[in-house]
């Protein structure tokens, strides 16, 4: 077998560079002889290259979608290429829709880069139909999990096989986008968006430190879990088994600490517009901005849910703080029956968790 190649030329439109088009090369059989030598077996390969498709790169003309890819490439080396600067950075914003972002980092120290903003309802839309369709633009092979229920949007992408990350923060093979838009009841639309770090040393999930006692409840029952559950259990005797001596008239501190809350408390409570009384266990999570303090407020939203009895009806509502009258968002489950209660609270920076128990 001979092998010809006629003069090197630029490939037509349609073919790689590594891939001539086929009619510039001739093959010739001799029957001299069954063995095919080297270069004609590397001509076989490289004609079977030519008829994979070569994909082509995703158009991204406008400043929407060129931030979006600016986001994407960062994410590749853990968002170094921002220099540590937690504000700053490119924003998915649209015309009059300003979206800020920085950089924070997930409960497993993951880096992220999380955009938060709340707009109109109408601007909420045209953002998150924008953002969508850019992000697929950028992404044809990602698989965008899509959930609509009414006015609201949640989406989690990521390649083909990612699963949505557990509440700690992501590791390898968890899905690293997130985008939703949530409408308000005053009108108005949460909009989120995070892009995980796909190059963070914490992606790698590490097995859990030997502990001298095994957990008390469930395999995957962590520290938040286990503590939650004392106090729940201590909600019985309004909190007696878990209070240290009070250290005034009012309020004392409690021998049992939720994940990550700088301080929590006991102390006793009066339910509005009534004169009725009761206990409550407190903890709060001061945050350094909106956007970490909305994180941490559906983090403890999607713990403590899986925590419940599947009796407490949950609710979430805006209300407006009778003193100062600041904005405050509030998830909460109550017992049948009224007398225990659980609530979580987000207000600018801070995060609250109370559980109630009513005399």
């Amino acid at each position: 077998m001979t092998v010809v190649r006629t003069r090197d030329t630029l490939p037509a439109s349609g073919h790689s560079l590594l891939c001539p088009p086929l009619s510039l090369i001739r093959v010739h059989f001799s029957i001299r002889g069954t063995r095919l030598n080297k270069a004609a077996v590397q001509l076989i390969f490289v004609l079977c290259f030519c008829f994979l498709p070569i994909p082509t790169l995703a158009q991204c003309t406008d400043q929407l979608c060129q931030n979006l890819q600016n986001i994407l490439d960062a994410a590749v080396t853990d968002f170094r290429a921002y220099g540590g600067n937690k504000t700053g950075g490119p924003e998915p914003s649209i015309n009059e829709v300003k979206v800020p972002c920085q950089t924070m980092a997930w409960a497993n120290n993951v880096s992220m880069y999380m955009c938060y903003a709340q707009v109109s309802y109408l601007n909420g839309q045209n953002w998150y139909g924008s953002t969508l369709d850019a992000l697929k633009r950028l992404n044809p092979t990602w698989r965008f999990q899509i959930n609509s229920p009414g006015d609201d949007h949640y989406v989690d992408a990521g390649p083909l096989d990612c699963e949505n990350p557990p509440n700690d923060g992501p590791y390898t093979g968890d899905c690293p986008l997130h985008l939703q838009a949530v409408k308000q009841k005053d009108g108005t639309v949460k909009l989120h968006f995070w892009m995980t770090s796909l190059s963070s040393p914490y992606l790698i999930k590490r097995p859990p430190a030997p502990k001298a006692a095994p957990h008390t409840g469930a395999n995957d029952c962590d520290d938040f879990c286990q503590n939650f559950k004392k106090v729940f259990v201590a909600r019985m005797n309004s909190f007696d088994d878990i209070r240290t001596p009070k250290t005034n008239d009012e309020m004392s501190d409690a021998t049992v600490k939720l994940e990550g809350a700088k301080k929590c408390i006991i102390k006793g409570t009066t339910r509005p517009n009534s004169k009725e009384v009761g206990m409550e266990f407190v903890c709060h999570w001061p945050e350094t901005s909106g956007p970490a303090a909305e994180i941490r407020f559906h983090d403890l939203i999607s713990r403590v849910q899986g925590l419940m009895p599947s009796s407490w009806s949950p609710h979430q509502e805006n209300e407006s703080d009778d003193y100062t009258g600041a904005k405050i968002t509030k998830w909460f489950a109550v017992e049948p029956g009224g007398k225990h209660d659980v609530r979580i609270y987000v207000s600018g920076e801070a995060v609250g968790l109370h559980i109630t128990t009513w005399n």
